[in-house]
């Protein structure tokens, strides 16, 4: 659905994106992730044509974006991190007027009334009375009201309240579930591990991994919090391979570890456990983990 190749966004002599270079296929849900300055946003302007890429180039269904021509866009929903519609005009009418763009008028106003009622907007406002969430809201209708082929989401549900989070999460999965194709950047990496196949982690403009979050979650840092009944000899760390001590009390153990906890379940079948607990990774760990530790630098060489 698109496609990225050595994409390069150079602002004279400061860096937006270097070499980033990934596809989404139909009913992939496909996670942008990195903090503001990464990159991420100029990434998405490129694809919408917004931006001139300085190297590289960009396809949207098979067809090479250029910049100022609206490639594709009729079947693109695109979210924009910062959404600005005119103050003065009501919600219904400023989505009557952008989805004439796009054609299928009398479909699109069915799905606009059923996707106002999902989100609990009043679109008979005007836009410059709203408040930020409901102008995102405008904007999520505007995104999904003529069901397109491919959805580009800069942070889309900035400033909505955790009901209307979760009804946004599901026009995703239902669009992905139709088969279209979703590039989602946020900053909420909970939401992109609830709707997200694979993800990119971008860090200064380049990409630093990119693999399916499951794989992600998997490969990183595992922990072992563990409470003895009695105190327990000193955790001998340096017998053990990739495993760190986080914190060590006299009846309290706190490690971090890769790979199978089998060697160190040995070892505290010595001792009598009162308590242990080993929680699942989660995409955020995953995140920070490539994007502070020295292992990233590695990975983005």
């Amino acid at each position: 659905m698109i496609e990225f190749s050595a994409l390069t966004k150079w602002y004279g002599t400061v860096r937006g994106a270097e070499d980033i270079s990934f596809s989404v296929q139909p009913g992939e849900v496909f996670g942008y992730l990195g903090p503001n300055g990464s990159g991420k946003s100029t990434t998405l302007r490129c694809a919408m044509g917004l931006l001139r890429p300085t190297s590289g180039e960009i396809r949207v269904f098979g067809e090479p974006v250029r910049a100022g021509c609206a490639t594709g866009h009729e079947q693109i929903g695109f979210l924009p991190g910062e959404l600005r519609l005119w103050p003065r005009v009501t919600g219904r009418k400023a989505l009557e007027v952008l989805g004439a763009l796009g054609g299928c008028q009398q479909t699109a106003s069915r799905r606009r009334q059923e996707l106002a009622e999902r989100l609990h907007l009043d679109l008979d406002r005007p836009i410059g009375k709203l408040s930020k969430g409901n102008r995102q809201k405008v904007g999520l209708v505007l995104t999904f009201q003529s069901d397109p082929d491919l959805l580009i989401l800069d942070e889309p549900t900035t400033g909505l309240d955790p009901l209307i989070v979760a009804v946004a999460l599901d026009l995703i999965r239902e669009a992905a579930a139709r088969g279209a194709a979703v590039l989602l950047s946020s900053h909420d990496l909970g939401q992109v591990a609830a709707v997200g196949h694979r993800t990119a982690i971008l860090r200064e403009g380049r990409l630093v991994v990119m693999d399916r979050i499951d794989t992600l979650v998997a490969r990183s840092e595992h922990h072992l919090r563990v409470w003895f009944a009695k105190p327990a000899t000193p955790f001998p760390v340096h017998a053990f391979t990739g495993v760190r001590i986080l914190k060590t009390e006299d009846r309290y153990l706190h490690l971090a570890y890769r790979g199978s906890p089998d060697t160190l379940l040995r070892w505290l079948g010595k001792f009598e456990v009162k308590r242990l607990i080993s929680p699942e990774p989660t995409l955020e760990e995953a995140f920070l983990e490539y994007y502070q530790s020295p292992a990233a630098d590695k990975e983005e060489s």
